[in-house]
């Protein structure tokens, strides 16, 4: 695929330093999925392209393919996320999110819908509201549940993933390496396949559900008790270690899981 000179809306995901002057960006955009792209002179002080291509903003960014690299020739910003920049909480939640989002995506496979639920999750978390870690966390949880569905790993959690069948109140474990819940009658009839499956609080598989299921904007309901969150936090941890590619050396929170919301 060969470009000449190609203008799209984009999201910011990261920016890496590049020798000693120069910046790489990963931005998401609509048509063309994520873009790998070089700001040339990026890091100098006077920089024209570098105060556009920062995080935490929308950009229409112009660019241009050659033999080694894809090029910024010009951006400007359409829309900033000024809250996110104010409140240290979000701004953290906002960087991981970006950052995890950067980890999971191939370059140039186009997903638009993910773009655009990209745009509002960034729009969800832009408001000027105080934010426990605990919540944090059920946020990010959430925007990882959403992440691993687009990529293709659904969870399970209203049928069996053995024998396919309704799961039934307070009748089924917990497998994230096979993706979900199965059933007792599975567990009961082959042991030695679902052998690591474990208990899990009905309460808890409530919050997975609506975390997944539920609008951005609902996210704010539940009512969120500790020791409930650190169950739904490692559920979802196991879950991106078994199924999304990487090496995790810490939990996807890093640090943000704690206080009673």
């Amino acid at each position: 695929m060969s470009w000449s000179s190609i203008k799209t809306e984009g999201l910011v995901l990261a920016v890496v330093p590049v020798r000693e002057a120069d910046r790489r960006y990963a931005i998401l955009t609509p048509q063309h999925g994520k873009l790998d792209v070089l700001g040339r002179g990026a890091q100098k002080g006077l920089a024209k392209l570098a105060a556009h291509l920062e995080p935490f903003g929308l950009v229409q960014v112009e660019f241009i393919r050659g033999r080694r690299s894809t090029t910024v020739i010009s951006v400007d910003r359409s829309h900033i996320f000024r809250n996110l920049a104010a409140n240290l909480e979000r701004r953290l939640l906002a960087t991981t999110s970006l950052t995890l989002l950067d980890r999971f995506t191939r370059e140039l496979a186009e997903d638009e819908v993910l773009y655009h639920d990209a745009v509002s999750w960034m729009h969800f978390l832009d408001v000027d509201a105080p934010l426990s870690s605990t919540r944090a966390t059920f946020f990010l949880g959430a925007f990882l549940l959403r992440l691993l569905k687009r990529q293709g790993y659904d969870i399970s959690l209203l049928r069996c993933v053995g024998c396919r069948e309704d799961i039934m109140p307070l009748a089924f474990r917990w497998h994230a390496g096979k993706g979900g819940l199965v059933c007792t009658d599975c567990v009961r009839r082959d042991p030695a396949e679902w052998f690591s499956a474990r208990s899990a609080e009905e309460e808890v598989i409530k919050l997975l559900r609506f975390a997944r299921d539920a609008g951005y904007d609902d996210l704010t309901r539940p009512s969120l008790k500790a020791t409930d969150m650190e169950t739904f936090a490692n559920m979802v941890h196991d879950l991106v270690a078994f199924h999304l590619p990487g090496y995790y050396n810490r939990p996807f929170w890093e640090g943000i899981l704690a206080d009673e919301d």
